[in-house]
């Protein structure tokens, strides 16, 4: 009989502990940001999106007139390829083809500087942010705060949105 009852006891337990825990999962209140939204609309993310705007518009002009040129040679070359040596048509070639891998490798190089600016940006917006979340989450009780962009998330029931607070905080700790 008293094994019976340890038993009882056991299993009695075990149920009260899974009840519980579920009440304390269903009571837990979680919490959402959007990075993304935060980071285009913080001062610091706007004047760091219109340098980065002014640096490829720059940088764009450039690269269309080495494109133009590369096409004014290009028409050159095919109108007077055949009236030309093959010495100095396979020169105007060899020309047109460094031209234009020089382009790219240029390209490749500035698009590569403007990922770089763009990261660097984000991740100080982004520090800045993550203490901004943790005090705002424990005032308001969260017990998880999830960004909606690269959490995967794809539902929760009545998150507490902290974007907007977040944005208002952040022009307010400067």
């Amino acid at each position: 009989m008293k094994k019976l009852n340890i038993k009882s006891l056991k299993v009695l337990t075990l149920a009260m502990g899974m009840t519980l825990g579920a009440n304390v999962a269903l009571a837990a209140k979680y919490g959402v940001i959007d990075m993304q939204a935060v980071i285009l609309n913080v001062e610091e993310g706007k004047s760091a999106r219109a340098e980065l705007e002014k640096k490829i518009k720059g940088k764009e002009g450039e690269f269309n007139k080495r494109r133009d040129e590369l096409d004014k040679m290009n028409k050159e070359w095919q109108g007077q390829s055949a009236l030309m040596s093959e010495e100095a048509r396979m020169n105007k070639q060899k020309d047109f083809q460094e031209k234009f891998l020089a382009l790219r490798n240029d390209e490749s190089t500035f698009h590569e500087s403007v990922k770089h600016d763009e990261q660097k940006a984000t991740q100080g917006i982004a520090a800045k942010v993550e203490g901004i979340v943790q005090k705002m989450a424990k005032d308001k009780g969260l017990e998880v705060v999830f960004e909606v962009n690269n959490a995967g998330l794809l539902y929760l029931s009545q998150p507490v949105d902290l974007t907007k607070d977040v944005i208002e905080a952040y022009a307010k700790k400067k």
